[in-house]
């Protein structure tokens, strides 16, 4: 355990996403990028927090940049820099040739937060309780602070979007947010619409055990090196499976799967790794869970939706619902014939 620990470490360390300069500064590309979403920090920490948490207001963009954020933020901002770069302009599908060039970078960052992610969100939770200690409308103070913000400021472009949208069921799905919250108090209605308080009890209940049971299956995870792990899994796997048909990475079923069988029925020694299993095994239980016991109140809320919508935007949501199931399902025949024997 000890050698596991001291090479996830060296990992961490040694993983640099961020493209850097002689000087060892970033270059100007993920600087640029970087200092936009300090901006953004900055303004949106002035217009949320001035009147509920002015020390909050003014320190916003060192709690979530420096100190204990420091490098997982910077590493975060190159990450997401390169991935714009990489698909702002493509318009053709996204293949699994190209996930497979992903996947290096996503076990780095995924290496890097486990490293700092935890005292990172230390850091910004102490700052956030130090506020509500020190003033009891923190809260509704700063909800009200962001209405005002997303009517002056977001509202327009939301609308703007919608408009512009070639896709129905989004544009009606936009325009109902719309036209029926506008603020915390519209939002809390229509919940309690839906939810009685003794549903809203269990749902705080569910989510603070979904919060302690993520935690632990994060750190299991981080512990046994599971993205380097899963990394070496997938790797091959999305190689593989690129080429022929199987020519689009969001639809597995068909040529995909097929490609997928044939590479782990041929090769014995790519196996998927114990940690991953535990990871799907925990969610698939989790969504069981949750989907039978609120069940009703899902059926109730989609009735509810249905009946604000078009018959396009209806058919449309019930041809994303049927691809979803289709594809899960080949997902999961996969998943079923070739998940390890595990301790």
């Amino acid at each position: 355990m000890k050698l596991l620990v001291l090479l996830a470490l060296t990992a961490v360390v040694l993983a640099d996403l961020c493209p850097r300069n002689k000087k060892g500064g970033l270059q100007k590309g993920p600087r640029k990028f970087s200092e936009g979403a300090k901006s953004a920090v900055r303004v949106a920490g002035t217009a949320l927090f001035t009147l509920s948490c002015s020390e909050l207001s003014d320190s916003l963009e060192s709690v979530v940049f420096e100190g204990d954020c420091a490098h997982l933020t910077e590493q975060a901002m190159c990450y997401g820099y390169t991935m714009k770069k990489k698909y702002e302009n493509q318009t053709e599908p996204v293949s699994y040739g190209q996930l497979v060039k992903d996947v290096d970078g996503v076990r780095d960052m995924g290496n890097v937060a486990c490293g700092y992610a935890e005292a990172c969100y230390d850091q910004i939770a102490a700052a956030v309780q130090k506020c509500e200690a020190e003033n009891s409308n923190f809260v509704e103070q700063t909800l009200e602070a962001a209405e005002v913000l997303y009517s002056a400021t977001y509202k327009s472009e939301v609308q703007k979007i919608a408009d512009s949208s070639s896709e129905p069921l989004f544009k009606e799905l936009a325009n109902l947010v719309m036209d029926n919250f506008n603020s915390a108090a519209d939002i809390e209605a229509a919940l309690n619409s839906f939810f009685s308080k003794e549903n809203q009890s269990e749902i705080v209940t569910d989510a603070e055990f979904a919060r302690k049971q993520f935690i632990t299956t994060a750190q299991e995870f981080c512990d046994d090196g599971c993205f380097d792990k899963s990394a070496a899994f997938f790797k091959p796997l999305f190689s593989a499976m690129d080429g022929g048909q199987c020519t689009i990475a969001s639809e597995f079923c068909g040529p995909c799967q097929d490609n997928a069988n044939e590479f782990l029925d041929g090769n014995e020694d790519e196996v998927m790794p114990c940690c991953l299993k535990e990871v799907a095994e925990t969610s698939i239980q989790a969504y069981d869970h949750l989907e039978k016991k609120y069940r009703d109140i899902i059926e109730r809320f989609d009735a509810h939706l249905s009946g604000h919508l078009s018959d396009v935007a209806n058919d449309r949501i019930d041809e994303i619902v049927d691809e979803l199931q289709e594809q899960s399902a080949c997902i999961k025949e996969v998943y079923d014939a070739n998940k390890p024997e595990c301790a």
